[in-house]
């Protein structure tokens, strides 16, 4: 069974280092996804190591980009960052 580790940080490039993030680790320590929360409220989610994208309001659980399935214990995390700030 695979286990979750979240890590709260403060990082990125551009305007990204001045928002928070979080990584989502793996049993071994790889990051699988990366959690943003933008300044409109939503949240990027960028999937390792594909690098593909999706967008989701945490408040309403809504994926904003339907074209990427997003699960949801993403869904979940994405409310839980929204909520640390």
């Amino acid at each position: 069974m695979m286990r979750t580790i979240l890590i709260h940080t403060l990082g990125g490039h551009l305007v990204d280092q001045y928002l928070s993030h979080v990584d989502l680790l793996d049993c071994s320590g790889v990051p699988t996804h990366t959690l943003t929360l933008l300044l409109d409220g939503t949240v990027r989610i960028v999937f390792h190591p594909s690098g593909r994208e999706a967008r989701v309001a945490p408040d309403t659980r809504t994926n904003l980009t339907p074209h990427v399935p997003v699960p949801g214990p993403l869904l979940d995390a994405a409310g839980q960052l929204a909520k640390l700030t």
